[in-house]
């Protein structure tokens, strides 16, 4: 799922980045017409999401097989 980019959005903060020895996303917050998103960025793939409060509250429920089963999804398919 990638963010569509344009002048509605302004950077809010500098990205943090967050890696290992196998991948690193950067995440920022960003300001658009519909308000504060998160936005979470893989600079090698060149892809990047922008989820509202919901979403992410919606993630802190997830038990963490949840999170297991969407990287052996993403493994398969890449």
């Amino acid at each position: 799922m990638n963010a569509s980019s344009g002048a509605d959005v302004a950077a809010h903060s500098e990205p943090i980045v967050i890696a290992n020895e196998f991948v690193d996303v950067e995440v920022r917050p960003v300001l658009t017409r519909n308000g504060i998103r998160l936005e979470i960025r893989s600079p090698r793939r060149g892809t990047s999401v922008r989820l509202d409060a919901m979403v992410l509250d919606a993630l802190t429920v997830q038990p963490p097989e949840v999170f297991s089963d969407l990287l052996r999804s993403e493994s398969a398919s890449g």
